[in-house]
């Protein structure tokens, strides 16, 4: 049981009120009339009031029966009652033993006054004792609305979770439903891709079409996860499938430009690489997106095709130019998002595009899918079993 004034400063401030109390209720006694003694009226009052006090303050856990969850408010109203009339019993014994030894009056020798004290306070702790019980239905009360409303709004925000997670769910579906399956079979060419997502709805995105005369492929990367992203997939697939036979990169780059720009998506862009690859060579335009890299199997080198623009969806005007490359056999092209270069390591330190162009340059000499493998392991060496915090996408070509 704890006792709710223990410390001494405590302590001392309850003695030192119910010792006020009482004189100043002896005072009052004896200046109406109704005590004649003002040291008796002053003694007698200022012991049960010394008394009464603070035993009622240092008891009050055990007499208020505090509610343990299996008794009902008219139960520990009843239990407290029958303590307090047990407590206040004694402590008028008490308290009539002290003044008995202290003043030599012995009320025992008046009934009529022993039964008037003790009806007297016991009405008064009666009555203190309703207050207390009626505070504590209205805190119980409180506490049980409160876990209510907790409950409540737990049960709103795991049903907001659970809506998000699918929501979540569908737009991965999506965002992978867009992306092709397998490589087609090409006499000139070998393709090869995968994407691996971050732990949200990334835009990272890829597909190939055949025409009677080419392979025409692209790589993009749209502006941050979620829903929104995965619709930009869907809008540039659409733009992709749908484009003008035998367009240039830059001019099918210019039409998503608009495309993108039309749906109002603020802040919300898609970064885009497009080949254009026939035999012997590639006609490519890329729009915010990382240099592709041109392996030459003639002399073992690797170059950078650069391509300074803006992505499409962020400027109303923009300029796309065409770059073209020879592309013998032996040649490899890779193209890749910038979640490969800008990948963390456990100090959150990026893997760099001079690291990620070193990693193609060791490999390049292997059949695209050994590629893409190999750049997908550089990756999770680099993170180091954490997890992408952007979705890391590859496609690998290379000329027969």
């Amino acid at each position: 049981m704890s006792i709710p004034w223990a410390s001494p400063k405590r302590a001392a401030l309850v003695v030192l009120k119910a010792l006020s109390l009482g004189f100043l209720l002896g005072l009052g006694l004896w200046a109406l009339g109704v005590m004649k003694n003002l040291g008796m009226s002053l003694g007698i009052n200022m012991v049960f009031a010394g008394v009464m006090w603070p035993a009622f303050e240092l008891l009050s856990p055990w007499y208020h029966a505090p509610d343990r969850g299996d008794r009902s408010p008219a139960k520990v109203a009843l239990i407290a009652q029958a303590r307090i009339l047990a407590l206040f019993t004694a402590l008028v014994f008490v308290c009539l033993g002290l003044i008995y030894l202290f003043t030599g009056v012995n009320f025992f020798r008046y009934p009529s006054m022993v039964v008037f004290s003790f009806l007297f306070g016991l009405v008064i702790t009666t009555f203190m004792n309703s207050l207390h019980t009626t505070s504590s239905m209205v805190e119980s009360e409180r506490a049980r609305a409160r876990a209510e409303v907790d409950r409540l709004r737990f049960e709103v925000l795991e049903a907001d979770v659970a809506r998000k997670t699918q929501e979540l769910e569908e737009a991965r579906a999506l965002q992978t439903s867009m992306l092709p399956l397998a490589p087609p079979a090409h006499p000139h060419f070998a393709l090869a891709f995968g994407m691996r997502t971050a732990t949200e709805v990334g835009g990272d995105y890829y597909d190939v079409r055949e025409t009677a005369d080419a392979l025409e492929l692209v790589l993009g990367d749209a502006t941050g996860h979620g829903t929104k992203a995965g619709l930009l997939v869907v809008a540039a697939k659409t733009l992709f499938q749908t484009e003008i036979a035998k367009s240039l990169p830059s001019a099918a780059l210019l039409r998503a430009n608009a495309g993108v720009k039309s749906l109002n998506m603020v802040r919300m862009n898609m970064a885009l690489t497009r080949v254009s690859a026939r035999p012997g060579r590639l006609s490519i335009s890329a729009a915010g997106m990382p240099p592709a890299l041109h392996y030459r199997a003639a002399d073992g080198k690797v170059d950078e095709i650069v391509h300074e623009a803006p992505p499409t969806g962020q400027m109303r005007l923009a300029r796309y130019t065409d770059t073209e490359v020879p592309f013998a056999p032996g040649d490899r092209l890779v193209l890749f998002s910038d979640g490969f270069p800008e990948c963390l390591d456990a100090n959150g330190d990026p893997l760099g595009y001079e690291a990620a162009r070193d990693a193609f340059e060791r490999v390049a000499t292997r059949p695209p899918a050994e590629i893409v493998e190999a750049l997908f392991l550089r990756a999770e060496e680099w993170a180091a079993g954490r997890p992408f915090d952007d979705d890391v996408s590859f496609l690998v070509l290379a000329a027969r």
